[in-house]
């Protein structure tokens, strides 16, 4: 009951003060999304109009939640309004509460640490989305410099020398349009990346698939997705224990607990590379194998772990040319159109998927509380 009157007081202090910054001329815009966290190194910010009290993206905290989703920003929904991310799509397509605890920046130590915060609320399922596109390499960030002692029961100290993946195409790339446009203005951000794309600048690699029409950034996906870096298996064995501590967890205090994995939208262009026009072909094809091994990794990860796990990536393949991602853009999360696809596949396959294995755990006796 306490718990329930401080979030309430909280909502209303967030609300007074939305209204005296509006009154004050400054608009929601103005309002950055995230805030630093010594624990999580970011999380959402709860001054931002569209979080709750937590910083995540919802109306308000329930004092229960029916189904939890956590992730990262291919969650939070990081470019398409609050109403069309897939988490609330899901609810209104499936009249089940959704609670959306996905943060643009995070990798899969903070999903651990805020699956543990978000124990409170007693959620009846969670799914865990892990994006192969960074999460690895968050995962081992976050381990080495977060304060939490859960995030460092992850960590190892003999890490504490490894190099950091090389991330040079991606500030090479970012630099290229942030010059571009202070030098011409009156530029359109789709006429800069044209002539980025044409001038053959790396990870501005123009891509035609059917009706889409994007620019793919191969170099930094392979870059935080190859195995072959110290880092980044490090990263990989991080996350196995993530998944056993958030397999532990489910067990201990009774909740369905499902892995879904989301690939990168370079990944589905290089499965179906024939019929695709790139500049790129050779690097895309090495992602390809790169991000198939993460994938196969994972899976074999939530196998071991007896989690449910459910992959995305065959049934998008079949839509990544339908503009389901931002259009003419260096952006590779999905538009309102993906998310809309994202919370059908849930609907459809995982959420049957997680109820079907709670219901043999329960035949045999393996989903009770240990404590």
């Amino acid at each position: 009951m306490h718990a329930q009157v401080r979030t309430k007081l909280r909502q209303l202090e967030l609300l007074q003060g939305f209204l005296g910054k509006a009154a004050c001329g400054q608009a929601p815009a103005d309002i950055p999304r995230n805030i630093h966290d010594p624990a999580f190194l970011i999380r959402g910010n709860p001054d931002h109009p569209e979080h709750d009290a937590l910083g995540m993206r919802n109306r308000e905290v329930p004092t229960q939640a029916e189904l939890v989703v956590v992730g990262d920003s291919q969650v939070y929904g990081a470019c398409v309004r609050a109403e069309q991310c897939w988490p609330f799509r899901l609810q209104a397509e499936t009249d089940t509460p959704v609670y959306n605890a996905g943060v643009e920046g995070w990798g899969s130590v903070q999903y651990a640490l805020a699956v543990e915060e978000l124990l409170s609320l007693s959620p009846r399922r969670v799914v865990v989305g892990l994006y192969t596109g960074n999460d690895i390499a968050e995962a081992f960030q976050c381990a080495r410099a977060s304060t939490s002692p859960l995030a460092k029961s992850f960590w190892n100290p003999d890490w504490a020398g490894l190099p950091l993946a090389d991330l040079s195409a991606k500030d090479r790339a970012e630099r290229a349009v942030a010059r571009s446009s202070a030098e011409r203005p009156e530029q359109s951000l789709d006429d800069i990346l044209a002539e980025l794309g044409q001038r053959g600048e790396p990870d501005c690699d123009p891509c035609v698939i059917e009706a889409s029409r994007f620019y793919l950034t191969e170099h930094f996906r392979l870059a935080v997705q190859d195995l072959s870096h110290p880092a980044i298996a490090a990263g990989l064995m991080i996350t196995r224990k993530v998944l056993g501590h958030l397999r532990d967890l489910s067990l201990n205090y009774g909740f369905s607990l499902g892995i879904m994995l989301i690939p990168t939208r370079e990944y589905l262009v290089s499965t179906r590379l024939d019929e695709a026009e790139v500049r790129d072909r050779e690097t895309l094809e090495h992602l390809g194998l790169v991000e198939a091994t993460m994938l196969s990794e994972l899976r074999s990860v939530c196998a071991d772990l007896d989690l449910p796990c459910f992959d995305l990536s065959g049934y998008l393949r079949h839509f990544v040319g339908g503009r389901i991602y931002r259009q003419d853009s260096r952006d590779g999360h999905p538009n309102a159109k993906g998310c809309e696809l994202i919370a059908r596949y849930v609907r459809d396959r995982v959420l049957p998927g997680l109820d079907a294995t709670r219901n043999i755990r329960a035949a045999v006796g393996g989903v009770y509380p240990m404590y």
